[in-house]
């Protein structure tokens, strides 16, 4: 089948959707599709090709639309950047339509629906958040898909309470590349590979992103003061974080620097995608934190790529029991700590450290848990009977 993604996005980008889009193509790929990615015009600090970026075969291709670029644009004001681009890009998409044939469009950007639904193809939207506005108008063109993936039961729920017809919606979490997890070994052999953690004592290990994309932040700072509780505790752990960028690292290496954490937690910054799995074999502990809050992203939409990675590398994980991720984990496979609470993340991390033996169970049980969640599976469960 001739599949045709079509993203709102730059691309390659080093948010973690353009990774979840990149495997979500090389899984269509792989299960013998013939895939071509599209994307806008946007100017792109990335210089690197994308499957070098991403570490993927060139197994589908990417098309660049052509349009002008606001942000190239001087005289445009940074806050219109974005809406000049979509329109800019959703004339191009007509265009493109109207000369191209393909068997199946699949999108996660919902503003794209009305000029991808004009196109002669069947649509599958796969949905990371919803809208807060016109939801009625959101309902109807969810009716005209083929097929709405959601994340979440939670997204599901509310997706039916809006209108759309349930034989359209189906609940697909996200995935990992368990291929890049086949070769585990030691925590010992590849904190020596990574060079970058001390052998003396265990690591606590985050990555991801510091912030969603509403600017809200996903934990970070809970889990730097759980480890400035267990330095008082006079447990001494070491925390990798690797992510954020720029300007955010800036800001939490001061809130390491103010709480004198500077020998305790080291702030990794970005890491290219092919070099996460390594950083993640050689922690003893990883944590998914995350604050309290009532916030849609976390209380419906979150399906983290890390959490399935955590589960990939066979480590011990403590997890917030947030209400989308038991879609996912569970008492059997994490430690469920409480959201926004540094002592219930401190106390958890201290209690995987001193019984090894129970924590092995659940890792061997998250083993057998993610084999589930390969993108190769998700992608044929997401087409099949279409």
């Amino acid at each position: 089948m001739r599949i045709t993604y079509v993203t709102h996005t730059r691309f390659p980008v080093q948010k973690a959707h353009g990774k979840q889009i990149a495997d979500v193509c090389a899984a269509l790929a792989a299960i013998g599709h013939t895939v071509t990615l599209l994307c806008p015009t946007v100017s792109n600090s990335i210089k690197l090709s994308w499957n070098r970026y991403y570490d993927l075969p060139e197994s589908f291709k990417v098309k660049t639309l052509g349009h002008k670029d606001a942000t190239r644009q001087w005289w445009v004001p940074g806050v219109f950047h974005f809406r000049i681009n979509m329109r800019r890009y959703q004339k191009a998409l007509k265009t493109f339509f109207e000369t191209h044939k393909t068997d199946l469009i699949y999108v996660r950007s919902p503003q794209l629906l009305p000029v991808l639904l004009r196109a002669k193809a069947d649509v599958i939207l796969e949905l990371h958040s919803l809208p807060r506005l016109r939801k009625k108008k959101f309902a109807a063109l969810c009716n005209k898909c083929v097929r709405i993936v959601c994340l979440t039961t939670a997204m599901e729920r509310e997706l039916l309470y809006l209108g759309v017809k349930p034989k359209k919606v189906i609940v697909e979490p996200d995935a990992a590349n368990l291929e890049r997890f086949a070769k585990s070994v030691s925590v010992k052999v590849a904190k020596k590979r990574t060079k970058v953690f001390p052998l003396d004592r265990p690591v606590i290990g985050y990555f991801g992103s510091f912030y969603t994309q509403n600017n809200i932040e996903k934990g970070v700072s809970v889990l730097i003061e759980a480890i400035l509780r267990l330095r008082r505790k006079k447990v001494r752990v070491y925390a990798g974080i690797g992510g954020g960028w720029g300007k955010e690292i800036n800001e939490f290496q001061k809130k390491v620097r103010a709480k004198n954490l500077e020998e305790d937690v080291r702030l990794l910054g970005h890491l290219p995608p092919a070099q996460i799995p390594e950083y993640m074999l050689a922690c003893d502990v990883l944590v998914y934190p995350a604050p309290a809050s009532k916030h849609p992203y976390f209380q419906r939409d979150t399906s983290p790529l890390k959490l399935f990675e955590y589960l990939a590398a066979g480590r011990p994980i403590v997890c917030a029991d947030l209400p989308p991720l038991r879609d996912i984990v569970s008492k059997e496979t994490v430690y469920f700590a409480t959201p926004g609470d540094p002592n219930s993340f401190a106390h958890w991390i201290e209690y995987v450290l001193e019984h090894p033996d129970e924590a092995a169970v659940k890792v061997k049980k998250g083993l057998a848990a993610v084999a589930y969640y390969s993108w190769e599976k998700r992608m044929r469960r997401i087409l099949k009977g279409l």
